[in-house]
């Protein structure tokens, strides 16, 4: 029996593979969309210049991603933490409604189990802010922590999760936003097993890899299912991007323009 096997069968009570059912939904939305290949620049008509507004870009732009191809991610070192994190059991059930084998545990945030925003707990939004801080997890996970302050160039972090999503699991079709315009949260792809895909409407498969990082625009409707024998891991991150992660985007944004 694998690790992640027992974790699932002891952490929910449910029979071992009651999130392999993946749902027509997901299976609709792959069939249509996973291999269509439309350029994401395409989505915006004319390019989009930040020489007046740093924020301009990210705020405004329609393109569906953009890949920061200069962030240096230890991904070996920290899927085996957050690997371990797993295998002990430390991870939560994340919207178990509409998504099956998804789970999630924050780095740094309210607590490392209240992985959503704090409206779901009846709470106003000033306090993801006011009270984020290193959780208890933290201290098992030295190497990420060490990363993070480093190398991701934010000025401050909210909520930061690893997102696991086990063998067979599935995250239906949704959007995050209501709105098309501007990036989302930056998501970083610790592994990626070959036939794991987040396929987005219009666009088809997200070229993640192991190690890259992303931001997305989660306007757009998005799916993600898990046809690998391999927990998939990816990190979120919420919070407050410097000016040098915010030129990386930018400059990012104009490779795609092959500028």
């Amino acid at each position: 029996m694998r690790k992640f096997d027992r974790y699932r069968s002891k952490k929910t009570g449910f029979q071992s593979d009651w999130w392999e059912r993946v749902d027509d939904e997901t299976r609709e939305h792959f069939d249509i969309w996973e291999n269509f290949d439309k350029n994401p620049a395409s989505a915006d008509k004319v390019q989009l210049d930040a020489s007046d507004d740093i924020d301009y870009i990210g705020d405004n732009t329609r393109v569906p991603w953009v890949r920061l191809h200069d962030i240096n991610v230890p991904w070996g070192d920290i899927k085996r933490e957050a690997y371990h994190l797993m295998e002990t059991e430390c991870f939560t059930n994340h919207r178990s409604a509409g998504s099956g084998g998804w789970m999630s545990l924050c780095i740094h945030g309210m607590s490392s189990v209240h992985t959503n925003c704090p409206e779901d707990y009846n709470m106003p939004d000033r306090a993801e802010k006011d009270l984020s801080d290193w959780t208890d997890i933290a201290k098992f996970a030295p190497l990420t922590k060490e990363w993070m302050q480093d190398e991701m160039l934010y000025d401050d972090f909210t909520r930061v999760r690893f997102m696991c999503l086990l063998p067979g699991g599935y995250i239906a079709p949704h959007k995050d936003v209501d709105k098309v315009p501007g990036l989302g949260a930056t998501n970083v792809a610790i592994n990626n097993p070959d036939g794991c895909s987040l396929v987005m409407e219009e666009y088809g498969t997200m070229p993640f890899k192991h190690g890259t990082v992303f931001k997305i625009n989660t306007g757009y409707k998005h799916a993600v299912w898990n046809r690998s024998d391999e927990p998939r891991i990816h990190m979120i991150f919420d919070g407050g991007p410097g000016i040098a992660f915010k030129k990386k985007v930018n400059e990012n944004y104009a490779k795609m323009f092959n500028v």
